[in-house]
């Protein structure tokens, strides 16, 4: 039996406990009221003002902003007379209309600028944390954000400190401890064919080097990334007596499975191409025949299929797959990429 303090103890931590969950699932439903509502246009007599109506129709906060965004966890931007702030999900003003240019708050902190030439960021409590220095900012990702100066990007943290130099040409947001970035575009069809793609992690470090292909080399969002370069083979010119025409470049493509240290977990020298992914699997491809590993780098269904689809199948409609053996012949899989037998088909023998 608990002595009377211990009982007093464990009833306020029980109290706290209790405390807290109401506290959270308050938060949670505010939330979630606050991204029922979407911003109308009103004609006023003070000319047309931005409001919000909730899933029903009802005007939940009255007309009366030049502007305004949709909620965006649990705030919206709204502005009158070209200054912006926050309002809740009630109307209250948390920002003070003050700001030329007002992002979303992602992590805690939103890009700001009171001018629209110099950008930092603000808390939820409207306090500037990082100051007004940069040229343009992103939104936060993981405690990491982008910053640019010149033209140029960086990567910082929450304290605005500097991880990187300002040498990249663009910077995508921190995903699974990974970001990718392009140093600059080298192709004609588009930045995604450019040959100077790599990755950094969390620390500003580059991972890789920076001459991956964009459009094979996806950060996979889970601490994974592929990493692809891509192989110039062929002359890219061709001579004639009179004129020089020009050709395509022909590649080849080489593909690495890499963690957030950049370590091969499947390295490029397996010869494999990779497909779709999951939280703890990617597809791979060698010549014309699929199969599946994990990312560890083990094989969990052997390279032996004509193809292996997205999970669309079975009773939910999304917890199976299909593997084919050849253009008819086909089991279904698993999530863990074993057979199971559904709607009258059964797996192989073997």
């Amino acid at each position: 039996m608990l002595a009377p303090a211990q009982m007093r103890h464990f009833r306020s931590l029980f109290t706290l406990k209790i405390t807290l969950s109401f506290l959270l699932a308050f938060t949670l439903s505010a939330s979630a009221l606050a991204q029922n509502l979407e911003p109308t246009t009103f004609q006023t007599m003070g000319g047309e003002k931005i409001g919000y109506k909730n899933a029903a129709g009802q005007v939940v906060i009255k007309p009366r902003f030049d502007g305004g965004n949709k909620f965006v966890n649990g705030y919206a931007t709204v502005c009158i007379g070209g200054k912006c702030g926050k309002i809740d999900s009630t109307g209250k003003e948390i920002v003070p209309l003050k700001y030329r240019d007002l992002g979303d708050f992602y992590d805690g902190l939103a890009g700001a600028s009171l001018d629209g030439r110099k950008y930092g960021y603000i808390n939820q409590a409207g306090t500037v944390v990082i100051p007004f220095t940069f040229g343009e900012v992103g939104n936060f990702s993981e405690g990491r954000a982008v910053a640019i100066l010149n033209g140029k990007c960086a990567l910082i943290n929450k304290k605005g400190t500097l991880l990187t130099p300002y040498k990249y040409e663009l910077i995508e947001p921190m995903q699974g401890g990974i970001a990718r970035v392009r140093l600059k575009n080298d192709s004609r069809d588009g930045a995604e064919h450019s040959n100077f793609w790599g990755f950094i992690n969390a620390q500003g470090i580059e991972i890789t080097k920076l001459d991956k292909h964009g459009y094979k080399s996806p950060n996979l969002g889970n601490g994974f990334a592929i990493a692809c370069t891509a192989i110039p083979e062929g002359p890219s010119t061709i001579k004639s007596q009179h004129y020089t025409y020009k050709i395509g470049q022909g590649y080849r493509y080489t593909s690495a499975l890499i963690d957030k240290t950049g370590k091969a977990i499947i390295p490029a020298s397996a010869g494999y191409e990779f497909g779709n992914w999951g939280n703890d699997y990617v597809i791979v491809k060698r010549g014309q025949a699929y199969g599946v590993m994990n990312l560890a780098g083990q094989q969990l269904l052997p390279v032996n299929f004509r193809e292996i689809t997205t999970f669309e199948f079975g009773p939910d409609k999304k917890s199976l797959a299909k593997a084919f053996l050849n253009e008819t012949q086909f089991f279904y899989v698993d999530e863990h990429f074993k057979c199971v037998q559904f709607d009258g088909v059964k797996c192989p023998e073997y």
